[in-house]
């Protein structure tokens, strides 16, 4: 036991104590005070049931601090074990995260998706992991082979949970440069102040995306889908934007001119 509560538990006792006395000792005398007209046994009476009476009050409100008292440890307790269960989650998916096995790392990721949303306090480390988990797992290497299949799909699974929001804090950005998301499906991709800079996109289908305010800086967007996308406020400087379908819906930034 700690010296905080020991000492706690001493004040507590020590309060007790006093109020038993001024309830035996002292209040009962004090409350039927010495009026002349009442005789030795009566007083006497009168002074005991004020004992008793004050003593069955002060029996009442310790039970009742009693229950507070149960009621707040109870509490303090489930907290710890909220706690505990949120540790054991969050170190177990990292574990996880760097398995052999493409499904166990997609499990990890939706692990910590849930635990975002039950636990706020983790979210800031959980949009880190995975911006992390992306850039390591996909990253763009301009020697790399062609393919027309998209990402992994444990990839898949972590740029999803990161469009969904659900860990990503008011005004932080997501750093994904030059990561290799050829031929995703991106569609409705809502991430925050993404960065993309020299990321390869190319074939990915972007339709409906909200890329406002993106950093785009020399990313690779050769053949994606941007019809409907929001690029409002992005960086598109040096982007490679051959053969992009975009239309009317495609919003781009002010004073850009669309690529024909």
């Amino acid at each position: 036991m700690s010296s905080r509560r020991k000492a706690g538990f001493a004040v507590a006792a020590a309060v007790v104590t006093g109020l038993v006395v001024l309830c035996v000792v002292f209040a009962p005398g004090w409350l039927v005070g010495t009026s002349p007209g009442l005789a030795p046994a009566d007083r006497l009476k009168a002074v005991n049931d004020v004992r008793a009476t004050l003593l069955q009050a002060l029996g009442g409100l310790l039970a009742l601090a009693g229950v507070g008292l149960g009621a707040l440890l109870t509490s303090r307790q489930l907290v710890l074990n909220r706690e505990s269960r949120s540790i054991d989650l969050f170190t177990k998916a990292i574990d996880q995260l760097g398995a052999e096995q493409g499904p166990t790392r997609q499990g990890a990721v939706y692990a910590l998706e849930q635990l975002a949303d039950l636990d706020p306090r983790y979210r800031g480390h959980i949009h880190a992991l995975l911006t992390s988990f992306i850039c390591s797992r996909a990253p763009w290497e301009p020697e790399a082979a062609d393919r027309e299949s998209g990402p992994a799909d444990d990839v898949s699974a972590a740029v999803a949970a990161l469009g969904r929001g659900g860990m990503i804090e008011p005004d932080a950005g997501s750093e994904l440069e030059r990561v290799d998301l050829r031929n995703a499906d991106l569609a409705g991709l809502a991430i925050p102040r993404v960065c993309f800079a020299g990321a390869n996109l190319a074939g990915a289908v972007l339709r409906n995306a909200d890329l406002t305010g993106a950093t785009l800086t020399g990313t690779i967007l050769r053949d994606a889908d941007l019809r409907g996308a929001d690029l409002t406020g992005a960086d598109l400087a040096g982007a490679d934007l051959a053969g992009i379908r975009a239309d009317g819906t495609t919003r781009w930034p002010a004073g850009f001119p669309p690529p024909t």
